[in-house]
């Protein structure tokens, strides 16, 4: 009996509406009305590819609102406002949240009842809208509306993880053709590269179209990288421009001692390394040792003044885009500060060495 419910639940999460991203338009239109406070400011955040966007919009005093953007593939748009009401001070409370494809002719109502709780613990129920128009917001909530169900059939297994993985796998080799399929796999990568033939299978079930998205194209690069992320692999090379607007490449380095340090200006903990980073590279730097600083910035401006501030002579460049950036992603970084130490001929010696660890790897290895 309990078989067949998993069976039957798993069934109706494959039957979801098939949405690609065959679009030759890429404006979207938002037309509606949010049932809260007239005139009320909301800030939007979205992305085109890589590429964050900030934008906002003001409702008119009956509460209605026309919005438009363009992007290059589905993604998710968030409705946000600043929290100045809740104890806790947090900022940047994602209201509404949901899917937009180009070329989609939304028609959305924000409903009231999406803040709930105590008021030392209040929460967000971003889920309290109507939408018409994106096929692919439908396909995301049936998709976790069925996923749950699998989970509450099968409440007693103790393996979650891998009925986890099943369901998921099982969406993806039914819907190639989905952009949802293609989210979900690159959102699960970091769990799933535990099993790379599986995450290849899957990869290759997806169409080529989906494949030669930006996402498409960025979860390959990821995929790629994955096995050369590890002590004794070379590091993937990558190139960037420096301070001066010069392309910079980790090839050039090559026969070298090389601290790939990853950082960014409004990091406290990376800056306050700096003054050791600067005692260490005058002393090694006679022998071989050069420091390539890449900054995860999204203002040039603030990484200019950061390493004017903090004197730092060794290579610096840029890889915008803050924890969305594409290299900070292909090398599932977790945060900064994180470092990678290459030898001579490239490879990875040690990984986020900081402070006296640092000098003591790095007497080792030159000596």
């Amino acid at each position: 009996m309990r078989k067949s419910t998993v069976l039957l639940a798993i069934i109706s999460l494959l039957s979801i509406p098939l949405v690609t991203i065959a679009q030759s338009n890429s404006n979207f239109t938002i037309q509606g009305r949010i049932d809260t406070v007239p005139n009320a400011k909301y800030r939007i955040i979205y992305k085109n590819n890589e590429k964050v966007i900030r934008d906002s919009l003001q409702l008119s005093a009956d509460r209605t609102f026309t919005f438009s953007g363009n992007i290059g593939e589905p993604t998710r748009i968030n409705f946000i406002i600043d929290n100045d009401f809740n104890p806790r001070l947090v900022k940047d409370q994602i209201v509404y949240s949901f899917w937009v494809s180009p070329g989609d002719r939304l028609d959305f109502h924000g409903l009231t009842g999406w803040l709930s709780g105590p008021r030392d613990n209040l929460n967000i129920d971003n889920d309290k809208y109507e939408l018409n128009g994106s096929a692919l917001d439908k396909s995301a909530i049936a998709y976790n509306e069925n996923r749950r169900a699998v989970y509450l059939a099968n409440k007693n297994q103790e393996n979650k993880t891998a009925l986890g993985d099943s369901i998921l796998s099982k969406f993806i080799q039914t819907n190639p053709n989905n952009f949802y399929s293609l989210d979900l796999l690159n959102r699960s990568f970091s769990s799933l590269k535990r099993q790379p033939n599986l995450v290849n299978t899957l990869y290759n079930v997806l169409s080529n179209e989906l494949k030669n998205s930006y996402t498409g194209r960025l979860l390959n690069k990821k995929i790629m990288a994955h096995p050369h992320l590890v002590l004794g692999k070379e590091l993937p090379t990558f190139e960037l421009a420096n301070d001066d607007g010069e392309l910079v490449n980790l090839e050039d380095f090559r026969g070298k001692y090389v601290l790939v340090d990853f950082w960014a200006s409004w990091c406290g903990p990376c800056r306050k390394e700096f003054p050791h980073l600067r005692s260490l590279y005058n002393e090694y730097r006679s022998k071989n040792f050069e420091i390539l600083a890449v900054s995860i910035d999204e203002s040039r401006e603030d990484w200019l003044a950061a390493i004017d501030n903090d004197k730092l002579s060794w290579t610096n460049v840029l890889a915008t885009g803050g924890f969305n950036g594409e290299l900070y992603q292909v090398f599932g970084l977790k945060g900064v500060p994180d470092n990678f130490l290459l030898d001579k001929e490239g490879k990875i010696v040690a990984r986020n060495l900081r402070g006296s660890e640092l000098k003591t790897v790095l007497d080792k290895l030159i000596q």
